[in-house]
């Protein structure tokens, strides 16, 4: 299991030796997964998920040391994590809807079981070819990625006019991703599209403290980290009922233009089920507000401060905007 913690990590330590240990840990734990996602096996639903965020918990500490990298090593190593993650989204997508798909027929309504087979083999018929993108997303593996890996840890440096200690490299950088993510958060107008900008930038916050909670006290783990996962839960599950709403719009838009009358045989379940994802989705919607007061609370707010001393508490001025 990949330790989301980077331990023996300082504010005084040499900006250099801290990506080289980030980044090291962070490739490995996506290498180690990459085997697990390409075997066989009941439990490949498992690693793919693992190797999706193995690989968005490394793209978020190659975002946060860019600049101990040179141009030509940041990008490619980007690249090739942007492949990685995007190939395993796709077949974690569709584990995801295969796996509502068997929970449901095993309770099914006989009436409803051809629409459950015609919606398994048109997830079936995508989640296929995510496999073999998956596939070809890790070429030669693994020494392929194991030829990157050297190559971008060989080529780590401190630029000469930059912060020579982790906590003052980093320390900036974080402060300007807690102001992005609470300007998000204060829009909060419940929108789809605003919940996931809010998701993201809450992931990337979150993966990118998980490298300082050595650094900067307990109140990371006591508040910060919990208050955060929890966002991701929360959003993660109205993502899932978003993204299947989708899929099923797409089907039934389908059937009512290419087989109309056949379509009958599948609308009930169809429908019922595109009912059930909205009303997820309504409830995330309010189960995202209820956090967001939580988030605003003074405690979490004083957590925050560990990481942005010069951040004003909520209320005093409009937030994401420094004194």
């Amino acid at each position: 299991m990949m330790s989301k913690r980077i331990t023996d990590l300082s504010e005084m330590t040499p900006v250099e030796d801290a990506a080289r240990r980030v980044l090291a840990l962070r490739l490995e734990a996506v290498r180690d997964r990459i085997a697990d996602a390409l075997s066989s096996g009941d439990d490949r639903r498992q690693h793919v998920h693992a190797l999706r965020v193995a690989s968005r918990r490394a793209a978020a500490a190659v975002e946060v040391f860019e600049h101990c990298l040179p141009k030509k090593v940041f990008k490619e190593l980007r690249r090739q994590l942007r492949l990685i993650r995007r190939a395993v989204g796709m077949a974690r997508d569709w584990d995801v809807v295969l796996a509502r798909l068997g929970k449901g027929f095993k309770h099914a309504d006989p009436a409803d079981q051809p629409a459950y087979d015609m919606l398994t083999g048109y997830a079936l018929a995508h989640r296929v070819p995510a496999q073999k993108r998956l596939e070809q997303a890790c070429p030669e593996y693994p020494f392929g990625f194991d030829r990157l890996m050297a190559t971008s840890l060989a080529a780590i440096r401190r630029r000469p006019a930059g912060p020579a200690t982790f906590g003052g490299y980093v320390r900036p950088m974080l402060a300007g991703m807690v102001d992005g993510f609470n300007s998000l958060c204060d829009r909060d107008d419940g929108e789809w599209g605003q919940l996931h900008e809010v998701r993201i930038a809450g992931k990337r916050l979150r993966y990118s403290l998980e490298l300082v909670r050595d650094c900067f006290g307990e109140s990371l783990d006591a508040t910060l980290a919990p208050a955060l996962a929890n966002l991701q839960e929360t959003l993660g599950t109205v993502n899932d009922s978003f993204n299947a709403a989708g899929l099923l719009r797409e089907i039934l838009g389908g059937l009512e233009h290419c087989h109309g009358a056949v379509g009958e045989r599948y609308r009930g379940l169809v429908e019922r089920q595109l009912a059930e994802h909205e009303g997820l989705m309504r409830t995330g919607r309010e189960e995202y507000r209820r956090w967001l007061q939580q988030w605003r609370s003074t405690a979490t707010q004083q957590a925050l401060l560990a990481v942005h001393p010069e951040m004003p508490l909520w209320g005093t001025l409009p937030l994401g905007r420094t004194a």
